[in-house]
């Protein structure tokens, strides 16, 4: 002879809300919409260095750099997302101070995986309140913006 099926109290609770949540009945073959990469430009990271404000737009794929206010116009080699190189074990942009005045920032993009990876790392030359991109371009290696560089890899940019 079967035996009824018995219940605490907490356990047909928890069974009556259970089975008060079932969904709206949305059909069976329904794909969760994943959330889609923001087609408008957006920062993608922001610094202030050798007294200037510099921020990396991610614009369609692009790395581009604001100076200042002014409309970010300087496209970067590295592709987005990009980002600055921070001081190994520190959140703070690494800076190499090349000679009185010149020093130089990375910006490291054209990602791979990882957290704030990339297979490219272009210098910015911050010289008398300008900052211009360095014409090397540091390829093939995987760097990542948590590591830093070395103080030779800095001259290569500044020269």
């Amino acid at each position: 002879m079967a035996r009824p099926l018995m219940l605490s109290g907490g356990t047909t609770l928890l069974l009556v809300a259970l089975l008060g949540c079932e969904p709206d009945k949305a059909p069976e073959n329904q794909v969760l919409a994943l959330p889609k990469h923001l087609n408008t430009p957006h920062v993608s990271d922001q610094t202030t260095a050798a007294g200037l404000s510099l921020v990396l737009w991610n614009d369609d794929g692009g790395c581009k750099l604001q100076v200042g206010k002014a409309k970010p116009t300087v496209w970067m080699k590295p592709m987005a997302p990009c980002y600055f190189m921070e001081s190994p074990g520190s959140s703070q942009v690494q800076v190499y101070r090349h000679n009185k005045t010149t020093s130089v920032v990375a910006v490291v993009g054209t990602p791979v995986k990882g957290q704030r990876c990339g297979q490219e790392v272009q210098g910015l030359v911050l010289k008398g309140g300008t900052a211009t991109p360095s014409a090397y371009v540091m390829q093939g290696s995987v760097h990542c913006a948590d590591q830093g560089l070395q103080n030779f890899q800095y001259d290569l940019f500044a020269n």
